[in-house]
């Protein structure tokens, strides 16, 4: 196969900037959290380079997506032959109530 570009949607780009943010401020501002999740994304993006077909195109939106990191998060991309296109990112330890639309938050009513 031929060298694949990979390209970052603006969307890609905020999504990323907001993970690494909760990173950030979800592990108490350490360093190498934010090094272990980066290093564990140049291997996915790596991984798809070599393998940009290996995911299945999701039958409704014509996307892909593969999890890294123990399932912790999810790449989703297009592959048109020659470049990846990056189009969303989501950390399962945040709500993506934007993919996960009938995720909801518990709240408690205090009795008065």
């Amino acid at each position: 196969m031929s060298y694949v570009k990979i390209i970052l949607s603006e969307a890609y780009q905020r999504r990323l900037g907001e993970i690494e943010d909760f990173i950030w401020e979800s592990s108490g501002k350490s360093i190498l959290a934010l090094e272990v999740f980066l290093s564990s994304h140049d291997n996915i993006l790596e991984f798809l380079k070599q393998n940009p077909t290996t995911p299945a195109n999701h039958p409704q939106t014509g996307d892909q997506s593969w999890p890294f990191s123990d399932g912790r998060y999810r790449l989703f991309f297009k592959f048109n032959g020659e470049d990846i296109e990056l189009l969303d990112l989501i950390d399962n330890r945040m709500s993506n109530l934007k993919i996960y639309i009938n995720n909801v938050l518990p709240t408690f009513n205090e009795d008065e």
